[in-house]
């Protein structure tokens, strides 16, 4: 079945009839959909869900790697990648010595030493990246600590 209008505009004109009339958004809801030729604002969005289209993309999905160490093209955009995550890791635990724990941090040796490990292959290369982002955090917080600890010697 067509509606009169869009979702949007519905609930628009069911929240102005809310404070209108001062009833519940429940009943506005109801009173939209009844007007609609629906029995409630539950079978309206179904219904309308139902006719939406989905989009037929698939999935962005990368390479396999399957043996270490990574390709240069993608150890490239790790390293990339693990240096903004690491500047935003900074700004969000705000370590008490920020001058010395970037001073131990080396996006290369983490990518190379300490993001994958054979008993992980095979892996998709897009799953790979997001586990640079995953346990990246924990990493520089032992990168802190390490530099308050050298900071309290």
């Amino acid at each position: 079945m067509n509606l009169s209008a869009p979702i949007n505009e519905l609930k628009r004109k069911a929240k102005l009839l809310c404070r209108s009339e001062g009833i519940a958004l429940n009943q506005a809801y109801a009173l939209i959909a009844k007007d609609e030729g629906y029995a409630s604002w539950g079978l309206l969005i179904r219904d309308h869900e139902a006719q939406t289209t989905k989009p037929n993309v698939p999935l962005k999905a990368g390479y396999m790697i399957t043996a270490l160490p990574v390709d240069d093209a993608h150890r490239k955009e790790a390293i990339e990648l693990a240096d903004s995550t690491f500047e935003m890791v900074m700004r969000r635990i705000e370590p008490d010595n920020p001058i010395e724990t970037r001073r131990l941090w080396n996006a290369a040796e983490y990518i190379d030493h300490h993001h994958l490990t054979s008993d992980m292959l095979p892996i998709d290369s897009e799953y790979a990246f997001s586990l640079i982002e995953a346990f990246l955090f924990h990493y520089v917080i032992d990168l802190a600590v390490q530099a308050d600890l050298k900071a309290e010697t």
